[in-house]
């Protein structure tokens, strides 16, 4: 494979370097003998390198200069012994993103089973959770009649029975063909917006704060736009997705899709939006065009702020998540390390879930109560 660093002089003073290094350590040695080839293969070092030189766009957003964490790294990186060295070096390369979306995992065939047996995490940030799936499950969904759920890897959602509460969750979020299952899921949701709109309900609870999981989907995902257009009364703007155009930091292309309205109905009212700082990656991309429809309000807390589009590079064993784009609001304002704020602001404690409290939830069914008047504050009417 040829490899082509976007920038010649990068190369030039890589190779520098590494010549440079080699000679004083050789002096140090006082040995007349020629400078030994590194331990480990770099042709994928390089390749991660230029990878993120290239396509990266938190460089200049975060003022981070790679090519001198690069330096500071490629005398460790020569010395390794073998992959999981290698990948321990580019961990910690990584880690000056403080981007908790990308990890580090290996996978190894055991009895011809591809079993996952390592990772490395090189930034760990926690998130404050304001929701408790037991109370949810235990005290909520029980109370208001749980109609359903649909789980699977990757996937979960669940309902209520509209005449009692129209509210549904969502604790993960796949892609478009992600799941045999997905067909499932959007019929369910066909039949739960169905029945909203015969009963005639002014608004409706959707809960995006347990989701932490997922890629970020730049199409229109099953439960990305297509979710979201069962609730679209004619098209919005979308989130932005920016990526890298050029080889300067500051280099930027912009896409912005817009959101249509899907499947056989679409609910127009109210949408009560329940977000929190673990509302994050899919399901903080899915808030970032929700923002755009005139009928969506957000309830609980800001967002996390952890939007990272991601797409694979590999190291022998070892799968590396790497950085590819991120998503802005359809304004340009950068999520990343921000988040989305809000519209009514409301705390949930350890206390209130040890008495069986969901403060936001119960905030949004007070709001349902109101009637119409939701659709007033939310610019529907």
């Amino acid at each position: 494979m040829n490899r082509v660093f976007p920038n010649k002089r990068i190369l030039e003073r890589s190779v520098f370097l590494f010549v440079l290094f080699s000679l004083v350590f050789t002096a140090c040695l006082h040995t007349p003998y020629a400078v030994e080839e590194p331990s480990t293969d770099l042709g994928e070092f390089i390749e991660f390198f230029e990878y993120y030189q290239t396509n990266c766009p938190y460089f200049a957003y975060k003022g981070i200069n790679w090519v001198e964490i690069v330096e500071d790294h490629y005398t460790e990186a020569t010395l390794c012994e073998n992959e999981d060295e290698l990948a321990a070096v580019m961990g910690d390369m990584l880690a000056n993103l403080q981007d908790p979306a990308i990890r580090l995992d290996k996978f190894v065939f055991i009895d011809e089973v591809l079993v996952h047996v390592d990772s490395i995490l090189p930034y760990i940030r926690e998130f404050n959770v304001n929701y408790s799936m037991d109370v949810l499950e235990e005290v909520y969904l029980e109370r208001y009649g749980w109609a359903g759920w649909e789980d699977g890897y990757r996937l979960g959602f669940g309902w209520c029975d509209p005449e009692n509460l129209p509210y549904m969750f969502l604790d993960r979020i796949p892609v478009s063909g992600d799941l045999p299952e997905l067909q499932e899921v959007m019929d369910s949701l066909d039949a739960f917006v169905a029945e909203c709109i015969e009963l005639d309900l002014p608004a409706v609870i959707i809960d995006i704060r347990m989701n932490p999981y997922g890629n970020i989907d730049h199409q229109t995902g099953a439960c990305g736009h297509e979710f979201m257009g069962r609730f679209a009364a004619k098209s919005y703007p979308g989130a932005i997705y920016r990526r890298r155009s050029g080889p300067e930091y500051h280099q930027y292309y912009d896409n912005r899709p817009a959101v249509f309205p899907t499947g056989p109905d679409q609910f127009t009212g109210t949408v009560i939006l329940l977000v929190g700082e673990n509302t994050i990656q899919r399901a903080e991309n899915m808030t970032a065009a929700f923002i755009n429809f005139p009928n969506v309000v957000l309830v609980g807390e800001t967002t996390g702020g952890n939007v990272s589009w991601l797409r694979s590079l590999s190291l022998g064993h070892w799968n590396i998540r790497a950085v590819q784009g991120t998503v802005l609001t359809y304004d340009k304002v950068w999520i990343e390390g921000n988040g989305i704020p809000a519209d009514h602001v409301v705390e949930a404690t350890e206390a209130d879930f040890a008495a069986g409290i969901d403060p936001v939830l119960d905030y949004a069914i007070e709001m349902l109560d109101m009637g119409t008047g939701l659709a007033n504050e939310a610019g529907v009417i």
